[in-house]
């Protein structure tokens, strides 16, 4: 016999896969699904922590439970933006920056930028999120030398691409993409919002201007649950 909470989770991951319940709506309070189902606000708890576990939903202490966006494709070539990816496929995209600011480059880091280790770099860590869902953890790491003030341009004018723009010199060209497949660590899968024991997919990157020299090292976890990649032949 099908437990109380197991049948809400069954019913409400049911209607979330056949799209009856759509990617960023909101689901009825604990209060509202046990007042309009005659069921203890427990047994709700326990359906919505499993759906959560399980990638379906997103729970966000003092705003609500939400439907979590999914199967997305980032179709990745020398050009692509995932925030234009997200735009395109009418996910409206925002970014939370956790923190930006100057250190030295790690021997890793050196290495694909071309500079010695230890040399000055603007390290900045962001999450990139679609209609509020984290979709990203990326984590970019520029040369400081680009410019006196490349802290203060960045911040003010919000993407590396304008920052490039800015200082005349070219687009941003990706030269190198790698894949690779892990379990998140606790800090990574709250800020991500997915479960601990579900994958995250770990993507290294490396940008160039068109005049070859490397500018970008990039670093990016995404929620295996809700991309998909997909490489696009020159």
């Amino acid at each position: 016999m099908t437990t109380q909470w197991r049948g809400l989770y069954d019913e409400l991951a049911a209607a979330i896969q056949n799209g009856t319940l759509k990617p960023g709506q909101r689901l009825p309070t604990e209060h509202e699904q046990s007042a309009s189902r005659a069921i203890s606000r427990n047994t709700v708890r326990r359906a919505y922590l499993a759906l959560s576990q399980a990638g379906l939903i997103r729970i966000v202490n003092g705003r609500g439970s939400y439907v979590m966006q999914t199967g997305l494709t980032y179709e990745i070539d020398s050009d692509s933006r995932f925030r234009e990816v997200l735009e395109r496929q009418g996910v409206a995209s925002s970014i939370q920056t956790l923190s930006t600011g100057l250190g030295r480059a790690e021997p890793n880091e050196a290495e694909a930028l071309s500079i010695k280790p230890g040399a000055a770099v603007l390290r900045q860590t962001m999450l990139i999120l679609g209609e509020g869902t984290p979709f990203i953890l990326t984590t970019r790491v520029f040369p400081a030398d680009l410019a006196l003030d490349l802290e203060e341009r960045l911040l003010r004018l919000g993407s590396f691409t304008a920052l490039l723009r800015d200082l005349g010199l070219g687009p941003l060209h990706r030269v190198s993409t790698t894949v690779g497949a892990r379990m998140p660590e606790p800090k990574e899968a709250r800020l991500l919002c997915c479960p601990l024991n579900a994958p995250v997919l770990d993507v290294v990157a490396l940008g160039r201007l068109e005049s070859g020299r490397p500018v970008e090292w990039q670093h990016a976890l995404m929620n295996s649950r809700l991309i998909k990649l997909s490489f696009l032949s020159p």
